[in-house]
């Protein structure tokens, strides 16, 4: 069984934080591929980004479908071209519990490496453009709650403040200083 990591949960600080570039693909960072999808089906998610499991690297794996030989991997991933609009709900595993409506671009193209080290380029729309989108943001310190709609924001204010009060708590009880 491969190593599930923890996912962090907000408002823990790295979640905030911009992550590195990553400078070189090797055995290490495959590796960290591999624990990470594990943990994201572990989880039920979609995709996940580095940064929600506690490394400040841009890495970004997704998998819409749930079929194992439709798992992707982009490494420094940024959104190259935008279009259109649309709306629609989001969660988010380091929001457990949390959904709200959040406004993205339709189409998008994301400039990205792959695990071999190769340049691509993904256009993605609908569906895939939202998780990009999503995945993309939580490595730039960007989290989802950030673009929910007002209204949105209104209705999970209160989860929200239980989740802030729960990891200030728990931060309290480990000794940690945030």
């Amino acid at each position: 069984m491969a190593e599930i990591l923890q996912i962090l949960t907000y408002p823990n600080p790295l979640l905030r934080r911009r992550a590195a570039e990553v400078e070189e693909v090797d055995t290490a960072l495959r590796d960290i591929v591999s624990t990470m999808f594990e943990t994201m089906y572990a989880h039920k998610g979609v995709g996940l980004a580095a940064p929600q499991v506690g490394i400040g690297r841009k890495i970004i794996v997704f998998n819409p479908s749930g079929e194992r030989a439709d798992e992707q991997v982009l490494i420094n991933p940024a959104v190259i071209d935008r279009r259109g609009a649309m709306e629609a709900e989001e969660g988010c595993l380091s929001f457990p519990g949390i959904c709200g409506i959040v406004r993205r671009n339709s189409n998008i193209v994301v400039a990205a490496y792959d695990l071999d080290g190769g340049e691509v380029e993904i256009p993605a729309a609908d569906f895939m453009a939202r998780v990009l989108q999503h995945e993309i943001d939580h490595v730039e310190g960007m989290l989802f709650v950030d673009r929910m709609t007002p209204e949105s924001r209104i209705a999970v204010r209160e989860a929200l403040k239980a989740l802030e009060d729960s990891y200030g708590k728990a931060v309290v009880e480990s000794g940690e200083r945030s």
